[in-house]
């Protein structure tokens, strides 16, 4: 860590932990003075409580004092027990207004107190009657409701004590947090202080300079690594674009080239003028493909970075056409029969000369490696499915034994047949532009049989 990067990070966080014990200590102040408020109105409740507790247990010994000495002194008193106990309710009411719970309660002491008011008027009422069950009534109810009064006055105060309760044992939880935290902050910034000090001992302008040298060195060094990996990977890329290009070029063009010549040895094997016009044509439109084929190549070759990625609008007839002009020879040769459908998927979205070549390498091979003791029927069709297309090439030629050459059946220079010609270089080229262009290829065989080789186009 560099020395003023260091010093600057330590008086940083020694602001931070500043601010925050500061932060803690006024949330602290403020909650005890919050909590000392609620303490003090809890007390006041607690008193009012108990002073109207207490007035309401005079007003039942001066009415009973009454009704046994018909003494007015105990009248008199009684009602000066009443003035205070209203005045009591009043300042409780003043205290609770703002606790919905508590005021429920309140409402139902009022109720209380005025049942009792009216059941001790009744008493007073029917003095002149000697009735000594119904007073004996009257006061057994008049003691229930005081019982009741009593009780509900014990709910507020224990409500409100409760609530003290909890507080004050959120305040204590959050000053035991606050002392843990102020002790271990105390004790970072004695470790930041000490820190600080060692660094700046330890500190030399001549080993930061030096520092700074190393790791300027060390960024040249980094840059030159990540630029040489980078030039790697560009000459990895273009010599394996240049490989397939090679590969591309050498085997697209040689079945135009074999083709052309073919169609000449036709020519002159000809005797009918007829015939040699209609092989003239098809000469000519070899010609006229094979240099198309080298255009397209030449401008792939000067495009290198883009070659593959240029996406046209193909319809599967044209390019079919194309291909099967290319190998007019080899099929009047052979005589072979294709058949050809591509009305359940006509038109594609790819790459012109990757197309022609999977289509012109799989046509091509159907023919070569065809069955000797039968004519050569191939079917080329494409359809969709799972929202992609599929191309469909099927023979009924000698076929592959799939199980001892399936893992070789798309490696390079690899043959399967004992055929002259046989370079293995298209299965290869096919699969690499499939695969280039996200796609795949399967493939089904059997020996003598035949094959089908499915491209998914992606």
């Amino acid at each position: 860590m560099k020395n003023a990067q260091s010093i600057f990070y330590l008086i940083g966080t020694t602001i931070v932990l500043i601010v925050i014990n500061t932060i803690f200590f006024l949330f602290q102040t403020s909650k005890n003075e919050k909590n000392h408020a609620e303490s003090m109105k809890t007390y006041s409740i607690i008193e009012t409580a108990t002073a109207l507790l207490n007035n309401l247990e005079d007003t039942g010994t001066q009415h009973r004092g009454f009704l046994l000495t018909r003494d007015s002194s105990y009248l008199r008193e009684y009602q000066k027990a009443e003035q205070q106990l209203d005045e009591s309710y009043i300042k409780l009411y003043a205290v609770l207004n703002d606790s919905p719970d508590q005021l429920r309660n309140l409402n139902r002491l009022n109720e209380l107190v005025d049942l009792k008011r009216a059941q001790t008027g009744k008493t007073l009422r029917s003095l002149n009657k000697n009735v000594a069950e119904q007073k004996s009534t009257d006061l057994n109810l008049i003691k229930n409701t005081e019982a009741q009064i009593r009780k509900l006055i014990n709910t507020i105060t224990n409500t409100e004590k409760n609530n003290l309760d909890k507080s004050n044992n959120v305040i204590e939880k959050l000053t035991r947090r606050i002392q843990v935290f102020t002790v271990i902050s105390n004790w970072i910034l004695l470790i930041i202080v000490i820190s600080a000090l060692v660094n700046i001992i330890q500190s030399r302008e001549k080993i930061d300079k030096l520092f700074k040298e190393v790791g300027k060195k060390n960024d040249q060094l980094e840059a030159q690594k990540v630029e040489l990996q980078n030039i790697s990977q560009d000459l990895i890329k273009q010599n394996t674009e240049l490989e397939r290009f090679a590969y591309v070029a050498s085997h697209d063009l040689r079945s135009p080239g074999v083709n052309l010549i073919a169609l000449l040895q036709l020519y002159d094997d000809a005797k009918e003028e007829t015939e040699k016009e209609s092989l003239i044509k098809i000469i000519k439109e070899v010609a006229d493909n094979l240099i198309v084929k080298l255009d397209d190549l030449i401008d792939l070759l000067k495009n290198k970075h883009e070659s593959f990625a240029i996406y046209e609008k193909l319809s599967f007839m044209q390019v079919y056409s194309m291909v099967e002009k290319n190998l007019t020879a080899d099929i009047k040769k052979t005589k072979a029969k294709i058949n050809f459908d591509f009305s359940a998927a006509p038109i594609i979205h790819y790459p012109k000369s990757y197309l022609e070549s999977i289509m012109q390498n799989l046509l091509s091979n159907a023919v070569k490696y065809r069955h000797p003791e039968r004519q050569p029927e191939i079917s080329i069709r494409t359809f969709n499915g799972d929202e992609k297309v599929f191309l469909e090439v099927k023979d009924n030629g000698l076929g592959i034994d799939l199980k001892q050459h399936g893992k070789n059946l798309f490696g390079l220079y690899k043959t399967f047949h004992h055929m002259k010609d046989s370079k293995g270089v298209g299965l290869y080229i096919t699969k690499a532009q499939i695969i280039a262009m996200g796609g795949s290829i399967e493939v089904q065989s059997k020996p003598d049989l035949g094959t089908t080789f499915t491209v998914c186009f992606n």
